[in-house]
């Protein structure tokens, strides 16, 4: 093979090139070991603080681990705590021996349906209209009983007028009697003819006795036809308030319990708002100290300014296992316009011996529930939960105890939120409140 000559000068060039290969391994390699330790160091670091965040590990030296690594508290896990608020009291609800709540409902409350299956045509009343017994509620339609009833009308007013006729006709053979007597008497007929004319007598006084039987029918018949045109009319059973317009206009509703599965039961609800009692259920441990006519006071939550005057009408003779307490019913002896059924209310059940003035004991009071009372080796605490959810611990000190409440001498001004449940808590420790 011939060679030109310009081979030498090509090959010395090829010699002058850099070979970059080596330079670019190197690093290479060196880069992907820090890489390495970089990733292993944060798997380490994380599963370090997975176990002291779970599983509470402490060092040799007995130390949590906790304390070597700083994670911040938006981090840490916050238990779940149920809190309950301080209350302040005044008046003999301080000196209750039973607190117990329950709701407000009225004594007599009823849903007012119709006595015969129609479609609604009208509704006289709103919520909140007062109504006395007899006021009509609502009207069905009745277009066909109106036809009806005219009809037993004009058959009562018929069987009146063949009355009417028959009476003259009674007293005209009363006289063709008479008169036949009076010729029998002096042999001018035969005792046939004076029979006959008795017998046409006798038989239009029976005949009226029937037709009176008719007048009687018919008027029977337009009773039965008036009551079931007044079966379309839903009126009010009680003086009452309505509550709540159960059906509007154009709806069917069925009598009895039938309503409420195949259509409307009830056009109406109303309720004796001037007759108000709390259903309350009160622990079987303290139901000894309740008894009927025993004075109380109720506090109503949506009623913060007044303690309404009540007293225990009935004791329900049945215990409620799952929850072990026992319904009371509670009359409110003088209920204003700002007392409605279902509100929340609390019943404070005075000793027997307290006196009916509210004069003493109007000095404010603080009681918190007994569970939430703590101890150590100091004295009572109870930890309060501030507006950052972080617990403090505040040292207490506890007087008289009534029901599951303790009278709160000092550490607490009242309406704190504390904690209820038994959880280890730390000072300054970001918690959770449960629903």
């Amino acid at each position: 093979m011939q060679t030109t000559p310009n081979e030498p000068a090509r090959d010395a060039l090829s010699a002058l090139r850099i070979d970059r290969t080596a330079q670019h391994a190197a690093p290479s390699q060196g880069w992907s070991r820090v890489a390495k330790f970089s990733v292993l160091l944060a798997v380490f670091a994380a599963a370090v603080y997975l176990l002291v965040s779970r599983f509470g590990l402490v060092s040799k030296g007995g130390a949590p681990l906790g304390n070597w690594i700083a994670v911040p508290d938006v981090l840490k896990q916050r238990p779940e705590v149920r809190v309950i608020r301080a209350i302040v009291e005044s008046g003999q609800s301080a000196d209750a021996t039973v607190v117990a709540t329950g709701y407000l409902e009225s004594r007599r409350q009823a849903k007012i349906g119709a006595r015969a299956p129609g479609r609604i045509q009208s509704v006289a009343v709103e919520e909140g209209t007062r109504v006395k017994k007899d006021d009509v509620l609502a009207v069905l339609e009745h277009a066909d009983l109106d036809a009806s009833l005219a009809a037993t009308q004009a058959n009562v007013v018929r069987a009146r007028a063949a009355v009417d006729e028959q009476q003259v006709l009674i007293d005209q053979k009363k006289r063709e009697y008479d008169r036949a007597s009076n010729l029998h008497a002096t042999k001018s007929i035969s005792d046939a003819e004076h029979d006959e004319f008795k017998f046409q007598y006798d038989s239009a006084v029976a005949r009226l006795k029937s037709m009176n039987a008719d007048v009687q029918l018919a008027e029977a018949r337009f009773r039965e036809a008036q009551q079931v045109k007044e079966n379309m009319h839903i009126r009010a059973p009680f003086d009452g308030t309505v509550i709540s317009k159960d059906a509007e206009v154009g709806e069917s509703i069925l009598p009895g319990g039938m309503g409420e599965a195949s259509g409307r039961g009830s056009a109406v609800t109303i309720a004796d708002l001037d007759n108000l009692e709390v259903e309350c259920d009160v622990k079987e441990d303290y139901i000894s100290r309740v008894f009927p006519g025993q004075r109380t006071e109720v506090a109503v939550d949506a009623v913060s300014d007044r303690r309404y005057r009540g007293q225990v009408r009935k004791i329900i003779p049945m215990g409620d296992r799952a929850r072990a307490t026992i319904k009371v019913k509670v009359t409110i002896a003088d209920a204003d316009s700002r007392l409605f059924p279902e509100m929340s209310s609390t019943v404070y059940f005075l000793p027997a011996d307290s006196p009916a003035s509210e004069s003493i004991g109007n000095s404010p009071r603080v009681f918190c529930a007994a569970e939430a009372i703590k101890s150590d080796a100091e004295s009572e605490f109870v930890w309060v939960i501030d507006d950052e959810e972080r617990t403090k611990k505040t040292r207490v000190q506890s007087g008289k105890r009534t029901d599951n409440r303790i009278e709160i001498v000092s550490g607490l001004t009242g309406h704190e939120l504390v904690v209820a449940s038994s959880v280890e808590l730390t000072e300054g420790q970001l918690v959770k409140i449960s629903e």
